[in-house]
């Protein structure tokens, strides 16, 4: 599914980027030089501006759709929803036991110590915000 999303928003960013060329600017720019000086009296002497005036702006929308869509299924597959993952996931340590209370029977030997290389490196800090003025 997100690949077909995926395809839809780069043909959408490509055919966007043909519509906007093809509007006659101040001279007529691209569009003339594709052919649309014919397609302006094809629609009208004001008729093509308003009709890729439209479809720019319908185009735009759509895009904007498929941005924001990729990018709510892109959280969710990111790196800090699976980090957050690994720690609700990780069990809770065991409780040493008070020193007033008595050792549970069947247990002589303290529990041993979690190795160095079973911890996970700490996260890198947060980097500083901007100094506003």
């Amino acid at each position: 599914m997100i690949v077909f999303f995926t395809v839809i928003h780069v043909l959408l960013c490509v055919f966007m980027i043909f519509v906007i060329l093809l509007q006659p600017g101040k001279d007529a720019g691209m569009g003339a030089a594709l052919g649309g000086g014919a397609a302006t009296s094809a629609f009208g002497g004001r008729g093509a501006v308003t009709f890729l005036s439209k479809l720019t702006a319908v185009c735009a929308g759509l895009f904007f759709l498929t941005s924001l869509g990729l990018s709510f299924v892109g959280v969710r597959s990111s790196v800090t929803s699976s980090v957050g993952a690994k720690a609700a996931a990780k069990p809770a340590p065991a409780t040493p036991p008070t020193p007033g209370s008595a050792a549970p029977a069947g247990s002589a030997a303290p529990a041993a110590a979690p190795k160095a290389s079973d911890a996970e490196p700490a996260p890198a800090p947060a980097p500083a915000a901007p100094a506003q003025k």
